[in-house]
């Protein structure tokens, strides 16, 4: 975890987020101010996994906290808000790169390889970002936890461990289950 949220007592965000579900604005501005290094440094690593982003890591993760608070979603705990902020931060980098995309001409080329992530290359991040978005979202309607897993790693920059324990799941099972969800978005690309 990052500097911030080491620091803290991992239960301490919980309490903080149910005090805050109860109305409590100081537990707000405590969790954000807990949080935030972990949020930003997520966003930094998703930017740099897709390549050819114009938003800046602190645009992204306030971009991210902001639709979280706007979402005014009932968070179970730490482990269920961070895997809501990997959420938050996949949408605002699809929705960025559709935005982007509609004033693009001959925009959506075809992915040539996905054997990871990070492979993607920046001129056509936008398109590929928005095919990757599809192609989760499609896994998540057949296997919810392995779009879960890609989705905690590749745009929430979880540790094998810490999706493990987020999910409830051995780290063998968040193995394999990566390396299904890796061929199956692979094939699914078409690449």
């Amino acid at each position: 975890m990052a500097s911030g949220e080491e620091a803290a007592d991992p239960h301490e965000l919980t309490v903080l987020i149910r005090a805050w579900q109860g109305g409590d604005l100081a537990a707000r501005a405590r969790l954000f101010a807990l949080v935030y290094s972990r949020v930003r440094a997520i966003a930094a690593q998703s930017i740099r996994r897709q390549g050819g982003a114009t938003m800046t890591p602190t645009e992204l993760a306030h971009e991210s906290l902001m639709r979280m608070l706007d979402a005014d979603a009932d968070w179970a705990d730490r482990k269920h808000f961070f895997h809501l902020i990997a959420q938050a931060t996949r949408q605002v980098l699809v929705d960025h790169a559709r935005r982007r995309l509609s004033g693009k001409r001959g925009a959506g080329a075809d992915v040539t390889s996905l054997d990871d992530l990070d492979a993607l290359m920046p001129g056509d991040a936008d398109a590929q970002l928005v095919r990757v978005s599809d192609a989760l979202e499609s896994l998540a309607q057949s296997d919810v936890r392995r779009a879960q897993i890609i989705e905690m790693t590749y745009f929430g920059g979880f540790e094998r461990e810490e999706i493990a324990l987020a999910l409830d799941v051995s780290v063998g099972t968040v193995d394999r289950d990566l390396r299904f969800a890796r061929a199956w978005l692979k094939d699914e690309l078409g690449t």
